[in-house]
């Protein structure tokens, strides 16, 4: 496989398909950011009676709203995702795909892309705890000295191992959407794709980053100079002073231009996976 020509296919399905910009955004916003809510901490005393149970209501609608928010975009996020692997592959085949088409392919398949994630989740995240408490009981126990040199073969296995789990997480969830297995099919099936395939793993994992970097990095360039063109049309009105209106007006002129840019970017990444996986199956 060659890094250069599968980054250079997801960019064009990533650009030509912009009926998968509205699923792309969701795969590359979850890339970006970390869907966490965070329950806020009530501070500051109260000088009136009332205040305190005002303010635990506002904080529990908060919270609410804020559980509320993550799972909507949690969901969506799982259904962008199946649409993403279905979508490109009809691009890949000449099929122009459509956003009902991404919306039906992603709720068919979005609960087994959760399960699989989960999985993944847990399994990275018991292995972190396994390989790293020999060396923070020997912090606790000895001293830092033991614990560096438990921390070092630790951090050997450990990179390959979260490596592996990561190609592991992506291959599978293309074979359960692309090939309609459930779960457990699934992973059995990533058991044997993945075997002897480690290096092609390991060049999707390259070119995904690189697809993704050239994206970003293009965007970027392009919103500072939306940002100077902005600037100078306030400063030509004589508004550059005013700090407020140029942050409100250059942040609702800019906003269209980066939700564009992380729909692309999150296209471009979903499809040199999925590009990566036909490739293999000879599709």
């Amino acid at each position: 496989m060659n890094i250069i020509e599968t980054i250079k296919e997801g960019l064009r399905i990533a650009r030509s398909s912009k009926s998968l910009w509205l699923y792309g955004f969701f795969v590359g916003l979850g890339a970006t950011f970390d869907f966490s809510g965070k329950s806020p901490v009530p501070g500051g005393g109260a000088t009136a009676h009332g205040v305190p149970h005002a303010f635990t209501a506002g904080a529990a609608l908060l919270v609410i709203g804020s559980l509320v928010l993550v799972a909507v975009g949690g969901f969506m996020y799982f259904v962008s995702e199946g649409a993403l692997i279905e979508g490109v592959t009809r691009a890949r085949r000449g099929l122009p795909p459509t956003v009902r088409e991404g919306w039906r392919d992603g709720v068919a398949h979005w609960g087994v892309l959760l399960r699989l994630t989960i999985i993944y989740l847990a399994i990275s995240g018991g292995s972190l705890v396994l390989l790293s408490a020999p060396s923070l009981l020997a912090l606790q126990l000895s001293g830092t000295a033991l614990a560096v040199m438990l921390a070092v073969p630790a951090a050997l296995i450990a990179v390959p191992w979260l490596v592996t789990l990561y190609m592991w997480q992506a291959f599978a969830c293309r074979i359960a959407v692309l090939e309609n297995r459930p779960t457990r099919d699934a992973i059995a099936k990533v058991r044997l794709f993945l075997h002897g395939r480690l290096r092609h793993g390991l060049k999707l994992i390259v070119a995904a980053i690189l697809g993704r970097t050239l994206v970003l990095a293009t965007g970027a360039l392009g919103l500072v100079a939306g940002a100077l063109i902005v600037f100078g049309v306030l400063w030509l009105l004589g508004m550059a002073h005013a700090t407020v209106p140029v942050i409100a007006l250059g942040t609702v002129g800019l906003l269209p231009m980066a939700c564009i840019l992380i729909s692309i970017s999150g296209t471009t990444q979903s499809s040199i996976w999925t590009i990566g996986y036909l490739t293999q199956e000879g599709q």
